[in-house]
């Protein structure tokens, strides 16, 4: 949210030069709405990082075996305590094209390498149950499209949306109280998602830009999977669902050619 923050001070105070400095009279106006010339359409690389934060909401309902039972029937259980910060490296590709002197559009890819790993702790009012779950990001890969306005020649401030798909380890689950205690490895498959952000490019030299971006990306809700132990197939007892969504802030250093 900081970075969105930022861009948006960036492009008032761009506004505020561009109308402060303006001539008097109708050429002045004219002059304020043609841009000077720059260049932005070509193909890109870069690399750079950020910090980012994953937030995974949980819900429980009793499975099919328990649902004759009035009581257990009407149970749920909902928390979000599947959440952690953590930094990642990111490499890009990418290609802008200036549509108008003002107005820029494009195209990238990105793959990032993450360090993020999320654990929470359930304990059960009333009972001596608990249970602990921990899981990994291991990476994520995104496409999308970006539509930007030239506040000077050199800066773009942009709005961005895509595709990311998230690769996570196995999850690790584990149920202490029970008769026996449960330990257990649940595989999660990789995660889909839609995303928006907002940020602003400025050029360093004629080849080297620099990127700042905040990004929010919702993976949508899906079942999770409980293994069966010991003939016993958890989903019988327990239906729950994962709904995660992240937040980054990333930056990047692009080489144009």
């Amino acid at each position: 949210m900081e970075l969105l923050r930022i861009a948006f001070l960036v492009a008032v105070s761009a506004l505020v030069g561009l109308s402060s400095s303006a001539p008097a009279g109708a050429q002045g106006l004219k002059d304020n709405l043609t841009a000077p010339e720059s260049n932005w359409t070509g193909f890109y690389l870069g690399a750079g990082g950020g910090l980012n934060s994953l937030v995974s909401e949980v819900d429980a309902k009793p499975g099919s075996a328990v649902s004759s039972d009035p009581g257990a029937a009407g149970a749920s259980a909902s928390f979000d305590g599947l959440g952690a910060s953590g930094g990642f490296g990111t490499l890009v590709i990418g290609g802008d094209y200036q549509l108008h002197p003002r107005v820029v559009i494009g195209a990238f890819g990105e793959y990032d390498f993450e360090d993020l790993g999320s654990e929470a702790t359930l304990n059960i009012p009333g009972n001596s149950l608990s249970a602990h779950a921990d899981i990994n990001v291991n990476g994520k890969a995104s496409a999308g499209a970006r539509i930007g306005y030239l506040a000077s020649p050199g800066t773009l401030l942009y709005v961005s949306a895509g595709y990311s798909r998230v690769s996570l380890s196995d999850l690790k689950l584990a149920v202490v109280g029970s008769e026996p205690d449960i330990s257990a490895t649940i595989n999660v498959p990789s995660l889909s998602g839609v995303f928006i952000g907002a940020g602003a490019e400025t050029m360093l030299t004629e080849r080297i830009s620099l990127r700042g971006e905040f990004r929010y990306t919702d993976f949508g809700s899906g079942p999770v999977r409980l293994p069966t132990i010991d003939g016993t197939n958890l989903n019988d007892f327990v239906s729950a669902r994962l709904a995660p969504t992240m937040q980054e802030g990333r930056a990047s250093l692009n080489y144009r050619f």
